[in-house]
């Protein structure tokens, strides 16, 4: 599993993660099942970055998550979770977090993130949240998520010593808006765009015609899927990694092998959208 470095910090990550948005409350034991051995798989497979939130399910997310960490050496894995904006005030969002961490069974975060910003919270009040969790231990580093390149440096301004290291976006081969008016902020400040949603919500099951036949002269290239070319085309550009969420294990498989794609100029030019 290719790794990239995360800003300043000297610490490395796998740059295919796994996300967990999928997971659902109030389902029954084999559904839960299921999801722990694709993440068990997909730690297997070299992709120990696992990213969830405390909305995903209600927090049943956390919970799964919780328990797959507990069957292995914390120190090897890394973990993001997220601050959801409905927490008004400050002390609410710091025993949000607190309770975060009492699913997923751990007494610090990895990465830990807003969720969103919203205009009834100030984004002041959310970053000393975030530097205060910083300096008690309970995270080692922090970012955001879905927050504007203006966001984003508001959010920075901020922080007294701490720094944002990613901005978690919704970006992929269909929806490559970030991709190409977000990214180059990130790299020049030396932040990562983490990318959710690779695949997009129904799997690249609506692509454009023109896109979807681009993207399978590319695959043909590489002996590789679609989806596979689509996550390859993501992390082929600099300061981005990507989390995508697979509930069956040969989708795990397939994830973990889009890592060893490394495509050309000219084939990553022919999947942008003009």
């Amino acid at each position: 599993m290719r790794k990239i470095q995360l800003g300043n910090t000297g610490e490395s990550i796998p740059i295919i993660g796994q996300g967990t948005w999928g997971i659902k409350s109030f389902k029954g034991r084999n559904y839960y099942e299921n999801w722990k051995n694709s993440l068990r798989k997909g730690i297997e497979l070299g992709m120990t970055h696992i990213d969830t939130a405390e909305f995903y399910g209600r927090g049943t997310s956390e919970k799964i998550v919780g328990e797959i960490i507990s069957e292995y050496n914390r120190d090897e894995l890394f973990i993001t979770s997220k601050l959801f904006p409905m927490h008004l005030r400050y002390n609410s969002m710091k025993k949000a977090a607190y309770k975060s961490l009492k699913r997923l069974g751990i007494d610090h975060f990895d990465l830990y993130l807003i969720h969103w910003p919203l205009p009834l919270i100030k984004i002041k009040k959310q970053m000393q949240v975030l530097e205060d969790l910083v300096n008690e231990g309970k995270t080692r580093y922090i970012g955001v998520s879905n927050f504007s390149v203006k966001q984003f440096k508001e959010a920075q301004e901020y922080l007294k010593k701490a720094t944002l290291i990613t901005n978690q976006l919704l970006a992929n081969v269909s929806q490559q808006k970030h991709i190409h008016n977000s990214l180059p902020y990130y790299v020049e400040n030396d932040v990562i765009l983490t990318a959710y949603s690779p695949l997009g919500h129904r799997g690249l099951n609506s692509l454009d015609v023109d896109l979807k036949n681009k993207l399978l002269k590319v695959a043909q290239n590489h002996n590789a899927s679609v989806q596979q070319i689509a996550i390859a085309w993501l992390i082929n550009h600099k300061n981005v990694m990507t989390i995508p969420k697979a509930y069956k294990i040969e989708h795990v498989e397939s994830n973990a092998q889009a890592s060893e794609i490394i495509l050309s100029k000219e084939e990553i030019e022919l999947l942008d959208i003009k």
